[in-house]
């Protein structure tokens, strides 16, 4: 039996039949679907069970089935006997579902008896246990980002392992202000003056600028 889940990717060996218990919606998941037969140059047979909605899938199928030479039979089911084989499930409906609750109840009851073979086997090897050292699964944060940092710095060496800080753009202006910082350590250019030069410059100017004029007044 074929299922979307089903129809792609496997690769099953031996499967002779595939059985489409309701049409697909489009012709593409047809395709799929059967194709888990009849691969690698092997026969097979696809079968599927269709109604009046399902016409165009069909006659989609079937036209491309035929232009690549298949043989292709159309089977059409008496509504009558359709209807007797949907009151015989009807009618098997009680007995499925007392299987499906007794399969239910004996995996619980598996699933029970695993727990207490559990606990028997942890009282009776109690001191093995616990002398056992403690298993570490999974490595935490802190854990992963030492062991990113390190593995960084044995590859690129450790110049290349910067924080987001150090990682952050400079200004415009703290770069021209180092650039103006190598240049005078390399003796490229002279001293330029900065704001507070500038400023204690221009307040000199007009000091003495006034200390003339007094010096005119006098006179």
């Amino acid at each position: 039996l074929a299922t979307d889940l089903a129809a792609r990717g496997l690769d099953i060996k031996g499967v002779e039949t595939v059985i489409n218990y309701e049409a697909p919606q489009s012709h593409e998941i047809y395709l799929h679907r059967v194709g888990r037969t009849a691969r690698a140059g092997r026969s097979g047979r696809a079968c599927t069970i269709a109604a009046e909605p399902d016409r165009k899938v069909v006659k989609a199928a079937v036209k491309a089935s035929k232009a690549q030479g298949a043989k292709v039979a159309s089977r059409v089911v008496d509504p009558a006997v359709a209807d007797g084989w949907a009151k015989k499930a009807k009618d098997l409906e009680e007995e499925i579902d007392a299987v499906l609750e007794e399969e239910k109840i004996e995996k619980q009851l598996a699933q029970a008896e695993m727990q207490v073979t559990k606990s028997e086997n942890m009282i009776k090897h109690e001191a093995e246990i616990m002398s056992r050292p403690k298993r570490t699964w999974f490595a935490s944060e802190r854990e992963k980002i030492l062991s990113k940092k390190a593995g960084a710095a044995e590859l690129n060496g450790l110049d290349s392992v910067k924080s987001k800080k150090d990682k952050q753009k400079l200004s415009n202006k703290d770069k021209k202000r180092l650039d103006d910082a190598r240049q005078r350590n390399e003796g490229n250019i002279g001293w330029k003056k900065g704001k507070v030069d500038r400023e204690s410059q221009k307040q000199g100017k007009i000091q003495k600028g006034k200390k003339d004029n007094k010096k005119k007044g006098k006179k």
